[in-house]
């Protein structure tokens, strides 16, 4: 994929003098005394009667650990609560709660239990119950050691505006015996012995969670962004006594706790950080990093934070689920005597964020605790505006010219012909040819990127495909651009609904990019064939001037409705899931288009690295079976038993419900899991991928300039293979 041609070529000139300059690397001097210390991660020991149990809280009382375990007995859930002593946990289950059964259809139950002073116990219930459609919640309490239903009336009735009953988003405990809710339509503050709504608000949009210190309740979103994290004080819940604080980096999920002393706990991929509130100007705090987001579970994808929790002595409690089932405990505390390991640095420059990434520089870690990879990214992994790809050019170059360079670079969307060609990236045809010969490797992927000349300087880690997915068609028909046409030519109706000029060229034209383009000239014949299926497609279609304010596109949600014809870039097995369900709701077909893998995060090794070999290591790690076995939704693995582990994985978890469109009305719709087979004939799929699709900018705009006036019928073929040629005559002579 090549943006910007002419500013990389430019920028990449003036890189070659600073070659031999060292990379961004960290060493210990030496001779000095290690750093002594420091933070550290420990696994605590569950319970072995919790074994087929799902942790589904932890929580702190009276300095100890609390979990709160729901299990399946004969269909039902049933809950038992946990406490830690001293010779591990003890089962301290109230005969109230150890009686009920609660009758969940599905997996999906929200469970919270709650201490509203005094030692007492309220418990949180959401679900769908057996035999219903509705999500409703539910609150109980004990009295006399019989479980007492306390669910507020308002919780109880069906509200027309949102089609369904109070979703509570968050709901936590204060010490004065009343429970702090919120939902999405207010801010309640409920009397924990009966459920009566003793005060309610409005609530603002952007918070969905809630914590409590006893005294006081902080909401916050779960989620943040770049813009950084708001946490909203309000002593005993009170709307009218607000302070707020704020943590200025960090995206994704974050969990936060408070202590009573006013201490504030965050946690998340970055990190955990530690800020106290009068630290500060008004507004403000004082954040501490305690522990790098690679060193701890938070940096790990095939797992995720439920809650955390800190004593008034510094420590400070996880509770994690892992990826096809289970739970962890992790326990950090400051160790005076621990030394700080690290003695070698390593920069890993990308564009974007990537789960896999980061959960690789945290096991590289792990295993080579004198290693770390730091991680600079410019985009969050779930960033969707546009992209400066110039700006980007402008700071990687800079960087390669100073004395901060990345060691490793992953060159997605980047020139990477040009870096490798002005000699800024290192061979590793020595990692990768040997791991290829062994199989280890996908090498119908792998092996696009070996040159003529026997150098090979970027690798994908990942990968992806369109799957084409359609109904009253077969797959051989929609498995590329001139079997598509051929098949639309001779149908009477529209099978991808009307596409602007861009949207019908930004669909087709990556399949047959690389195809018209012969050394540094248009191919004409090649092209003429392309435009002319291109033609037939529009026809098809029917080409608008512009979608209106209220239309789109047509993908694979009308596909049960206006479409019968539609593409989704599938990056990985539970990404293939929604796809394949609407194909079979349609009870239609599927194909990889034109045998096209779309390559995601090609890595390479900046050759000024002082860290070569080291991050050599790393690259064949990130490669190995061992990190590329997690299904993080980012792509398909190239380590070859990796894909084949990840076909044969559970994708229970991973499946939700929702509405889908179908003649006119909107309908339940299930995105289950796919049979063995299903997954067998994806895997066929990916080893049979046989060439990268082309992304080109400028080749982008020229053809879309061109393709005007011939969709519209005003131009003739010949006029558009030559304004095409024109166009490009320039730009391909570079």
């Amino acid at each position: 994929m090549k943006y910007g041609k002419g500013i990389a070529a430019l920028l990449c000139t003036a890189l070659l003098a600073g070659t031999l300059a060292g990379c961004g690397k960290k060493e210990a001097d030496a001779g000095m005394e290690p750093v002594k210390g420091r933070y550290t991660e420990r696994e605590e020991a569950l319970p072995t009667e919790l074994e087929g149990w799902t942790v589904k809280q932890m929580f702190l009382e009276e300095e100890k650990v609390h979990l709160l375990a729901a299990g399946n007995e004969e269909g039902k859930i049933v809950l038992r609560e946990w406490a830690q002593t001293d010779d591990g946990f003890a089962d301290v289950t109230r005969d109230w709660m150890a009686g009920l059964e609660l009758p969940v259809s599905g997996e999906w139950v929200e469970l919270r239990l709650l201490v509203p002073g005094e030692g007492k116990r309220c418990l949180y219930a959401g679900y769908v119950e057996t035999g219903e459609e509705d999500f409703k919640a539910h609150l109980w309490t004990g009295e006399n050691g019989d479980v007492k239903d306390i669910t507020p009336e308002k919780w109880k009735t069906f509200i027309e505006e949102l089609g369904g009953y109070e979703m509570p988003t968050g709901i936590a405990a204060l010490d004065n015996g009343t429970l702090a809710v919120l939902s999405y339509t207010s801010a309640d503050i409920l009397d924990g012995q009966d459920g009566t709504v003793l005060e309610s608000g409005e609530m603002s949009a952007q918070y969905d969670n809630i914590v409590s210190d006893g005294k006081n309740i902080w909401i916050y979103a779960a989620y943040s962004d770049n813009a950084g994290l708001t946490l909203e004080k309000r002593e005993e819940g009170k709307a009218n006594d607000v302070e707020t604080v704020t943590f200025p980096q960090g995206d994704g999920q974050m969990h936060f706790c408070s202590m009573k002393d006013g201490t504030l706990v965050l946690a998340g991929e970055d990190g955990i950080f530690r800020g106290t509130k009068d630290a500060g100007a008004e507004g403000g705090a004082a954040w501490e990093k305690l522990m790098a987001g690679v060193e701890t579970d938070f940096g790990l994808s095939d797992r995720w934070c439920t809650g955390i929790a800190a004593r008034e002595d510094g420590v400070i409690y996880a509770l994690f689920q892992k990826s096809g089932g289970g739970s962890l405990l992790k326990k950090y505390e400051y160790d005076p005597d621990a030394v700080i390991e690290v003695t070698e640095e390593l920069k890993l420059y990308t564009v974007y964020e990537s789960a896999l990434l980061n959960q690789a520089a945290a096991m590289y870690h792990r295993e080579h605790p004198e290693v770390m990879i730091s991680i600079e990214y410019e985009y969050p992994r779930y960033y969707y505006g546009e992209t400066d790809y110039n700006a980007v050019y402008q700071k990687l170059n800079t960087m390669l010219m100073g004395d901060e360079a990345p060691d490793i670079l992953v060159m997605d969307h980047l020139d990477i012909d040009s870096y490798a060609d002005k000699g800024l990236l290192e061979d590793i045809n020595d990692i990768v040819g040997p791991m290829e010969e062994k199989g280890e490797l996908l090498s119908n992927i792998t092996s696009a990127y070996l040159r003529e000349d026997g150098h090979r300087y970027v690798i994908p880690l990942e990968f992806s495909f369109n799957m084409a997915v359609g109904r009253d068609i077969t797959a051989e028909d929609m498995a590329s651009v001139e079997a598509l046409a051929a098949f639309l030519a001779a149908q009477d109706c529209s099978y991808m609904g009307p596409l602007t000029v861009s949207e019908l060229a930004d669909r087709f034209y990556p399949y047959f990019c690389n195809e018209i383009v012969d050394g540094k000239r248009l191919d004409p014949e090649a092209l003429g064939r392309y435009l002319e299926a291109l033609k037939v497609i529009g026809d098809n279609s029917g080409i608008l001037e512009a979608h209106d304010k209220d239309s789109r596109a047509c993908n694979v949600w009308e596909l049960a409705s206006e479409a019968k014809l539609a593409f989704e870039n599938v990056e990985g097995f539970n990404n293939a899931m929604f796809p394949l369900a609407v194909r079979d709701y349609i009870q239609g077909e599927f194909a990889a288009f034109e045998n096209c893998f779309i390559p995601m995060l090609q890595m390479g090794i900046c050759v000024k690295s002082g860290y070569k070999d080291r991050a050599g290591d790393f690259l064949k790690y990130i490669l190995s079976e061992t990190v590329q076995q997690t299904d993080a939704y980012g792509g398909f693995p190239v380590n070859a038993a990796a894909l084949e582990e990840n076909a044969r994985k559970d994708r229970s978890e991973a499946e939700a419900e929702t509405e889908i469109m179908a003649d006119g009305a909107a309908v339940e719709f299930r995105i289950g899991s796919y049979s063995q087979e299903t997954a067998d004939k994806l895997t066929d799929m990916c080893r049979e991928l046989e060439r990268p699709a082309g992304e080109d900018e400028k080749i982008r705009e020229v053809l879309t300039e061109a393709l005007e006036g011939y969709l519209k019928g005003t131009q003739s073929l010949e006029e558009t293979v030559r304004k095409t040629e024109d166009g490009l005559k320039m730009y391909l002579a570079e």
